[in-house]
């Protein structure tokens, strides 16, 4: 049963009647020998009860054993009826709604059909391909149009897509049909279409989408196999008004032998065509016929009257008559005695024919091993690669192993002709306000730093400035497709504009607003841009003194005092230890002495100074230098601790504010003040609603409100402003931070949430918040309370104990010079004492080092008297003139 009214109808009779003729052939030549005795042909031209009348008339009159043919469901549902009663196995190439249902209620209909299940996997992996987020499906208003939605609605799911709706277009369409159907899909957003319908169905839509518009840029369209693997047999008109549609067909290798036997089975189609059809053959086009479902047709033939040739079925049928006379049946209908036994054998058929593989699994016809996608394009369509389930799209029938690989995505195929032609991929859907995407700014924002709406003097559109717009721009360039949009503001609270249904007024919010669950039930948040958390922010208390003074914090007052008087005494006693070994400690009068006295406390405190000559000073020095150490390594952490660390006069906690009843702010309109009612236990009386930055700064100075609770974001911006006078304090509470604003389903919400992330990513999102904060020059000014750097301040009480053992070793070596070795016995006898020179090599009294530590040394050549030093042969006579024991031995005798 055909459709001889269409090009496709007519070119499956042909091809059914050359397999009858080439089966007849190859079996033998003799037709009587074989129980399959002829083809009947029958028109049905696609209505039911034409085709359930042609049913009847070849059961009953022509007693024909199986009916072959029926692109249409509805034509399938009549005939597979009658075949259950007559038990005669009906093969239609149409699909089915269900396939176990239908099995189950037509036990004799075999569906010559690929399953939607796998052709939907690969609509879905084109969808997916290019991230269009939503589809709408256009499906024949037959019931093989509900057949795609289970498997295109997972195959979608796994991509990240959906479909958006679902519009049904009539068997028998008309103009004003169409026209409302399409009307439907224009006045949504979404604007990628996929069509399930057959060749006759999509001849009318493209003709009446190409009149409306709906073929120009911006739109997608995307066919099944039942519309792709019949362009070929398409009118010229047809394929024009389908300019840039994306087709995906079954496509079925073919080995050596098929692809032969194609070849010349082509031929041979193509001079028959021409010469029985005269009048539809393009002379000018030689690659027109026979396409897959006249090849497709051929090898069902070829199956049927094989599968008829094995059962060897010679048992007559014979007619029926009606159960009982109020049964409702009034129509007789033969019935066929070996019709079991021929279904059986049917579904085990397995050949490689002209069009492929050929056979049936568990009752199913095979799936195809991969896809087909074209490109209908002038003059008739392109190729644009394969699509299997195992290796995705590839250039090549032979797969990943034929040559070019194989990608994940369709972009690795090539670029495509879109309709309309444009040189970028389609966004997929388009804004509901016309061709700019509406994106509402509210005009009075907290932070203006955020979001800015300025209006200049003679110009009618404000200027958009500030934190969140700079981002939403950053975002909007990483989108794969043109964003076009422009910014509206508005005077609304954030809260009353998304729970009152405003949001349906524009595509999209951008300002400083909130994430939270309550606003989730009105519309849908972007990924937040910003930091989550909730802080908490105090005054700043900062000590009063001097920064510029800073250094002299690590030590007490006292202890500097003590510090300079153990070394003012340490310098004295080395001096009095030292003045007998150089000549600059001894003259030059008070004055000098006093100045000597205090460089050599100063130089001791910093280094060991001048070269010590005597032991016990040496003893003395040493210990000092140990405490030095200690010192200053104390006084090193003390000042790093000062210039890094900062204390609060009181730690406060939220805690500690609830139970002192003291006043919390909050921003006006945030969720921030639900959050310190249900979450930290404020009650409501002392929550205050804050309405500008400025006026955190003045509540919390004047102590109106004890303290402020702000998103991190907020609080940065706050602190960068008012460095000097606010701080944060406390842990972060864990809320969500910013993001933009949807309306419900919005297709852009995702686009502009993987945007975000990518300009995270990229550090465009830190550039820009670095950039908003540094334009503030704030210097954190010093702690106000005096007693602030007491904490890491060094105190004289901790370090007596190293205090005591350098005092204790400076006196001790102090006592010991003055008790032994201070007084010079060998010049108090009188001037002549003083002038006694050892010849026998033994060295004045006054040269040897009374601490003992100089013993046989001499710090200076010894002069004579006349002031040149004496040698004598090998010996060398020393003679030292004590000018110190000179004048003390002297000037008693003087007075």
């Amino acid at each position: 049963m055909v459709d001889d009214t269409s090009r496709a109808g007519k070119e499956e009779k042909l091809a059914m009647e050359m397999a009858m003729e080439d089966f007849t052939t190859t079996s033998g030549g003799d037709v009587g020998s074989s129980e399959v005795k002829g083809l009947c042909m029958m028109a049905s031209n696609g209505d039911p009860v034409r085709a359930a009348s042609a049913a009847l008339s070849l059961i009953n009159e022509r007693g024909a054993r199986a009916l072959v043919g029926l692109h249409s469901w509805q034509e399938a549902a009549f005939v597979a009826e009658i075949g259950r009663q007559a038990m005669v196995p009906v093969l239609s190439f149409a699909a089915a709604a269900s396939p176990s249902a239908s099995s189950r209620r037509w036990p004799f209909l075999v569906r010559v059909a690929r399953g939607q299940h796998a052709q939907m996997r690969a609509v879905a992996a084109v969808v997916g391909s290019w991230q269009w987020r939503h589809v709408a499906v256009l499906y024949e208003d037959v019931d093989n149009g509900g057949g795609v939605f289970p498997h295109l609605a997972d195959a979608l799911r796994v991509v990240g897509s959906e479909v958006d709706r679902r519009v049904p277009v009539p068997a028998s369409p008309s103009g004003d049909a169409l026209q409302r159907s399409l009307g439907d899909l224009m006045g949504g957003q979404c604007r990628v279409f996929v069509v399930h319908a057959s060749p006759k169905v999509a001849a009318a839509l493209f003709a009446e989408a190409s009149r409306m518009g709906m073929m120009a840029s911006g739109y997608v369209w995307i066919v099944t196999d039942a519309i792709a693997g019949a362009v070929d047999s398409l009118d010229a008109a047809t394929v024009s008004s389908m300019q840039g549609v994306i087709g995906v067909r079954n496509h079925n290798s073919m080995d050596t032998n098929s692809k032969n036997t194609r070849d010349h089975l082509i031929a041979r189609f193509r001079k028959r065509f021409r010469s029985q059809y005269a009048g539809d053959e393009d002379e000018d086009d030689q690659t027109r016929g026979p396409h897959y479902p006249a090849l497709l047709s051929y090898d069902t033939i070829v199956a049927v009257a094989g599968a008829m040739q094995k059962i060897n079925a010679t048992a007559p049928t014979h007619a029926t008559e009606p159960s009982s006379p109020n049964s409702g049946e009034t129509i007789k209908i033969a019935v066929s005695s070996d019709g079991t036994d021929l279904l059986r054998e049917v579904k085990r058929v397995r050949l490689h024919g002209v069009s492929g593989a050929f056979g049936f699994v568990d009752g199913e016809f095979a799936p195809p091993e991969r896809f087909q996608l074209i490109n209908v394009v002038e003059p008739r369509y392109t190729e644009l690669g394969f699509w299997s389930p195992e290796h995705g799209f590839s250039k090549s029938e032979g797969g990943c192993g034929g040559g070019g690989g194989c990608n994940p995505s369709m972009k690795f195929l090539g670029p495509v002709i879109w309709p309309g032609k444009p040189w970028h991929v389609p966004r997929g859907w388009a804004p509901a306000n016309g061709n700019h995407f509406t994106v509402g700014v509210p005009e009075k924002a907290v932070f203006p730093d955020f979001v800015k709406v300025t209006y200049q003097h003679g110009r009618d559109d404000p200027d958009f400035e500030g934190f969140s717009i700079d981002v939403f721009r950053a975002a909007v360039e990483h989108l794969p497709y043109p964003f076009h949009y422009k910014f509206v503001s508005f005077n609304e609270t954030y809260d009353s504009l998304m729970e009152l249904g405003h949001m349906k007024s524009y595509d999209i919010l951008v300002g400083d607003t909130s994430i939270s669950s309550g606003r989730y039930k009105f519309v849908e948040f972007s990924q937040p841009y910003t930091e989550s958390g909730l802080v908490m922010v105090v005054p700043f208390r900062a000590d009063e003194w001097n920064r510029s003074w800073i250094f002299l914090r690590p030590f007490s007052p006292a202890m500097w005092l003590l510090i300079a008087v153990v070394g003012l005494y340490n310098g004295v006693a080395i001096w009095l230890m030292e003045r007998k070994y150089n000549a600059d400690y001894r003259g030059g009068g008070i004055w000098k002495q006093v100045t000597t006295v205090f460089w050599l406390s100063f130089t001791t405190i910093l280094s060991p100074g001048e070269r010590l000559r005597s032991s016990l000073s040496r003893v003395s020095m040493v210990v000092w230098l140990f405490v030095l150490v200690v010192l200053t390594t104390n006084y090193t952490a003390s000042l790093s601790s000062l210039l890094t660390a900062q204390r609060l006069e009181e730690a406060v906690t939220a805690e500690s504010l609830r139970a002192g009843g003291g006043m919390v702010g909050c921003t006006n309109g945030s969720v921030v003040g639900k959050y310190l009612r249900e979450a930290l236990l404020f009650p409501e009386h002392r929550i205050r609603r804050i309405s500008s930055d400025d006026e955190y700064r003045r509540a919390l100075a004047s102590g109106e409100v004890k303290a402020v609770f702000l998103r991190v974001s907020h609080a940065k911006l706050l602190l960068a402003k008012y460095c000097n006078e606010l701080m944060t304090t406390g842990p972060i509470y864990h809320v969500a931070g910013l993001g933009f604003v949807f309306p419900k389903g919005s297709p852009l919400l995702a686009d502009i949430s993987q945007a975000i992330l990518e300009v995270f990513e990229n550090g465009t999102i830190k550039r820009l918040e670095t950039a908003m904060l540094s334009a503030y020059n704030c210097t954190a000014a010093a702690a106000k309370d005096g007693d602030a750097g007491d904490l890491y301040r060094l105190c004289p009480e901790n370090y007596w104990g190293l205090f005591l053992m350098t005092l204790f070793a400076s006196t001790a070596s102090l006592t010991v010079y003055g008790v032994f070795f201070h007084h010079d016995t060998g010049c108090g006898g009188g001037a002549t004492g003083c002038h006694s020179k050892q010849v026998d090599g033994r060295k004045d009294s006054a040269t040897v080092d009374p601490g003992g530590g100089g013993a046989g040394h001499v710090d200076e050549a010894p002069l004579s008297a006349s002031g040149s030093v004496e040698h004598a042969g090998n010996d060398t006579e020393i003679v030292v003139i004590s000018m110190e024991c000179e004048i003390t031995a002297c000037m008693p005798q003087q007075k």
